[in-house]
C-alpha cells in the first residue's frame, strides 16, 4: 500500500526512472538559488535606502532574474527612476500593468488575483508620474526596407523587435541615434535630440547596395608552367616529349606507373545509423536529466510550501502559493522531459545496435610492364 500525497508519490517515481536513465550527479540548486535571491534582494534594498542606486539596480536586476515576480520588478523600475534612467523604468512598469493584468484575468486564486491587481496599479500611478518628463521617438520602417533579409534596425544600439515599429517608444531627453543594417547592404544611421515631451518620428531610408569586389585575376591552369624553353619550336618540342615518353629502345611500350583499379572505401564501425544512433541516445540522456532536476525542485517547493505554515492543506498564503505553484509546474515538466527522454534514448538505442556490420572490401590491380601483362587482387 502507498503512502503519501498521490501528486508527491507519482513525482518521486519519475525522477528514480530519470536516475535510471542518466548518470548519478544529478541534483536541485534551487534552494541555493532562493538564497541567493532573498540575500541578493536584501542587499539592493539596503543600497537603495542608502540612495547607492549604480549597486541597488544591478542587484534588483538579479534578484529579477532569479525570481520575476512583480513585486522585485516593482523595485527594479524605482531603482531605474530614482537613477534617472526614466525610459528603462517606464517600460519595466508598462511590463508589470500588462503582466498583472494577464494574471488577475486568469487566475483562479482571489490572494493571486489581488495581488497582481494591487501591483498593477502601482506600476500604472508610477509610469504617469514619469511619462511628462520623456521624449517619445516612433521609428518608421517602410515595407520595401522591411522586406529585406535580416534587418536589424536599432535605437542605441539596441535592437528593436518588429513589432515596435510605427509606435511611440520612451526615451530621455537628450542624443539618440536609429541604425538599420541588412546583409549586402550599406548602413544607414540617423542622430537626433529630443527635450521633454517632444515625439518625434525617424523614417528608416532605403539602404543602398554594397559596392561589389573586384574578381581576381586568375592564370590558366592549361598553361601555367608550361612555357617551352627559348630557342625551341612548341610544336617541335611537344612532339619529342611524346615520343620520349611513350616509346622504349626497341619501339615497345616502355616501363609505366601501374594501372590500379582504386580501392573500395572501408567502411568504419561508426556508421551514419550508428552516429545517429548514438547522437540520439545522449539527447535522451540530456532530457532525463532535466527532467531529474525539475523532479526534485517540485519535491522541494512542495515541501517548502508546507513549512512554517505557509500551506495547510490547500489554503495558503501568498509565499506558499508562489512555492505550491512552482511545484505543480516543475512537477508537469519533470514528467514530460523524462517520458520524451525514455523514448528518444529507445529509438537512439535501436538505430545503434541494428546497423549492419562493416563488409571487407575487395581489391585489384592491373599491371603492364615491358613483356608482361598480370593482375593482382586482395578478396
Amino acid at each position: 500500500m502507498m503512502s503519501g500525497k498521490p501528486s508527491a508519490w507519482i513525482v518521486r517515481s519519475f525522477v528514480a526512472l530519470g536516475v535510471i536513465l542518466v548518470a548519478p550527479g544529478a541534483r536541485a540548486g534551487d534552494p541555493a538559488d532562493e538564497a541567493r535571491a532573498n540575500a541578493l534582494f536584501q542587499e539592493a534594498r539596503a543600497a537603495f535606502i542608502a540612495e547607492d542606486y549604480a549597486t541597488a539596480c544591478p542587484k534588483y536586476e538579479e534578484v529579477v532574474k532569479l525570481r520575476p515576480g512583480l513585486g522585485a520588478r516593482i523595485g527594479l523600475g524605482d531603482c531605474y527612476r530614482r537613477m534617472g534612467r526614466l525610459a528603462r523604468a517606464w517600460e519595466t512598469y508598462r511590463g508589470i500593468v500588462d503582466d498583472a493584468a494577464r494574471v488577475a484575468s486568469t487566475s483562479k486564486s482571489f490572494t493571486e488575483k489581488s495581488t497582481a491587481q494591487k501591483r498593477g496599479s502601482e506600476a500604472k500611478s508610477r509610469m504617469g508620474e514619469i511619462e511628462p518628463r520623456l521624449g517619445w521617438i516612433t521609428v518608421s520602417v517602410p515595407e520595401a526596407v522591411l522586406a529585406l533579409p535580416n534587418l536589424v534596425v536599432t535605437l542605441d544600439g539596441v535592437p528593436l523587435a518588429r513589432e515596435v515599429f510605427g509606435t511611440r517608444l520612451p526615451a530621455e531627453r537628450g542624443e539618440h541615434v536609429v541604425d538599420a543594417g541588412a546583409p549586402g547592404k550599406k548602413s544607414w544611421e540617423k542622430s537626433l535630440a529630443i527635450a521633454e515631451g517632444a515625439e518625434l518620428t525617424v523614417a528608416v531610408q532605403a539602404l543602398e547596395d554594397e559596392a561589389a569586389p573586384k574578381p581576381e585575376p586568375k592564370s590558366s591552369p592549361e598553361t601555367k608552367g608550361q612555357e617551352p624553353p627559348k630557342g625551341t619550336n612548341p610544336a617541335t618540342s611537344t612532339t619529342a616529349n611524346a615520343a620520349t615518353t611513350t616509346q622504349g629502345p626497341s619501339g615497345l611500350l616502355g616501363p609505366r606507373e601501374p594501372d590500379r583499379i582504386p580501392e573500395a572505401p572501408k567502411e568504419s564501425f561508426f556508421s551514419t545509423q550508428r552516429i545517429i544512433g548514438l547522437g540520439l541516445g545522449i539527447a535522451g540522456l540530456g532530457a532525463g536529466a532535466v527532467g531529474t532536476y525539475f523532479g526534485l525542485r517540485a519535491i522541494d517547493k512542495r515541501d517548502e510550501s508546507e513549512v512554517d505554515g505557509h500551506c495547510a492543506g490547500n489554503t495558503c498564503n501568498e509565499f506558499g502559493y508562489d512555492a505550491r505553484k512552482d511545484a505543480y509546474q516543475s512537477g508537469n515538466l519533470s514528467t514530460g522531459l523524462l517520458v520524451a527522454g525514455g523514448v528518444v534514448f529507445a529509438g537512439g538505442l535501436a538505430l545503434f545496435l541494428t546497423a549492419p556490420k562493416r563488409t571487407k572490401t575487395q581489391t585489384t590491380s592491373l599491371v603492364v610492364g615491358p613483356s608482361s601483362l598480370y593482375w593482382t587482387g586482395q578478396f
